[in-house]
């Protein structure tokens, strides 16, 4: 019977240790399958070692690795949208398939896209700056302190796994969903528009909040700059729960002191952690959390091995494998 010999790299390139969890998969995977070999190398030389005898492998697969890996047929990255160098021309260009964790994330991570939705319809966000200043005061705008989800326009850029719950769950309280998306061509029953972003500029300037849960690539790289933003409403939030590097923060920032946008919610940045001195840190009508849309959260680890574990008897089967990576796109 075919076999699978599968060498664990670390998460994190380089960051040989022992690693409880992935420790803890390889046991499962050995005790489940008795076509499953696997390899945990303490550093280097025993990757390399290992990556000879190896046709699959799961981790970050450095530059120094990577010729060693001529039988290696299926690489399983680490995240769902691995760091920048996770993707290097020699990776791209080696016949390995790449796989990653995405969809196991989809209803953390809509959840807190959710919160901050609710928090701006509410003005929650403005109103909890006043508790700490013991302050009873009714917030008045010209716009409005409140923003009525049923008659909301929602624009969600990356129609993905999160992209589609969020739309789901926006739907269900009422608002129209535009989404955005480069490569999904079936448009579900809660979305109002499915269009390419080559269109998104037709739809920007209707939409009430617009969220972006797109991962960082190379064509991705600060498409959320000035000229973005002047296109948006004066009343309308932005959004972004994806990756930090898609957008230019001096932008937002001289967005929101031109009140050419009401807001934004960020979870993500072009560098972390955000600078103590950064401007957005004294915005009250901005939320920052720290990172952490799919921190200290349930199931991770769980659904993390169930895809592997899937994967493995998807490959000793001969079926497509979960979670094909375009390796150009990085996704």
């Amino acid at each position: 019977m075919k076999k699978i010999d599968i060498t664990f790299l670390p998460s994190i390139k380089g960051n040989y240790f022992d690693d409880d969890l992935i420790i803890d998969w390889c046991k499962k995977l050995n005790d489940s399958f008795d076509f499953i070999n696997t390899y945990i190398p303490k550093n280097a030389e025993e990757a390399k070692i290992f990556l000879k005898k190896s046709n699959a492998a799961y981790g970050a697969l450095t530059k120094d690795l990577i010729g060693h890996c001529k039988n290696v047929q299926w690489l399983q990255a680490p995240q769902a949208a691995p760091p920048p160098d996770f993707y290097y021309d020699e990776l791209i260009n080696h016949p390995m398939m790449v796989t990653n964790f995405r969809g196991i994330y989809n209803d953390h991570i809509s959840h807190h896209i959710l919160a901050m939705i609710l928090s701006f319809s509410k003005s929650l966000n403005l109103y909890i700056h006043q508790q700490s200043k013991r302050m009873w005061k009714p917030i008045t705008s010209d716009i409005g302190s409140t923003r009525y989800l049923p008659e909301m326009k929602i624009m969600i850029i990356g129609l993905g796994g999160i992209g589609d719950e969020t739309a789901r769950l926006c739907n269900y309280l009422g608002s129209e969903i535009i989404g955005v998306d480069e490569r999904r061509k079936d448009k579900p029953d809660y979305v109002s528009k499915l269009i390419k972003p080559e269109n998104l500029n037709i739809y920007l300037s209707d939409a009430d909040f617009v969220i972006s849960t797109i991962p960082h690539t190379p064509n991705t790289e600060k498409i959320f700059n000035y000229r973005f933003f002047k296109q948006m409403k004066e009343s309308a939030f932005f959004i972004n729960i994806g990756r930090g590097k898609t957008t230019v923060l001096i932008d937002l920032v001289k967005a929101i002191k031109n009140n050419d946008i009401s807001g934004a919610g960020l979870d993500v940045f072009e560098e972390e952690p955000l600078p103590k001195n950064h401007e957005l840190w004294g915005f009250e009508n901005v939320i920052i959390t720290p990172h952490i849309a799919a921190h200290d959260v349930p199931y991770l680890n769980e659904r993390r091995y169930e895809v592997i574990k899937k994967n493995c008897l998807n490959f000793i089967e001969g079926k497509e494998l979960m979670n094909i990576v375009d390796k150009n796109l990085w996704y």
